[in-house]
């Protein structure tokens, strides 16, 4: 009797504790993200620096110049990148709880 009155206490720490480990996780992988979108920030502002120095020299922006290819290429690899993390992230924690209900569905 004792034994079955303490499976769900156990299951509650156990519960807990994977959900402090989500957090941690979670946690990190949004920072991660957050530093991403930082420097797409940058990137757009350098992009906007070349457009205005283009304009106030009195010439046409060109966006296959070499400065220019190589900023939109950035901001396009960090635009992909910042949306596969974001997938990613969703994915981690379906996955996540599908294993922990797995898990404790053996159990019962």
């Amino acid at each position: 009797m004792l034994k079955n009155t303490v499976k769900p206490v156990i299951a509650g720490f156990k519960l807990l504790a994977s959900e402090g480990k989500w957090v941690f996780i979670k946690g990190f992988r949004r920072w991660e993200i957050k530093q991403m979108e930082k420097r797409l920030a940058e990137e757009f502002m350098n992009l906007g620096r070349s457009y205005a120095a283009s304009q106030s020299k009195g010439e046409e922006f060109d966006p296959k110049a070499s400065d220019n290819d190589l900023i939109l290429k950035q901001i396009s690899f960090l635009q992909e990148e910042v949306a596969h993390l974001e997938q990613e992230l969703a994915s981690t924690r379906a996955e996540y709880v599908k294993n922990r209900t797995a898990t404790t569905d053996a159990e019962v």
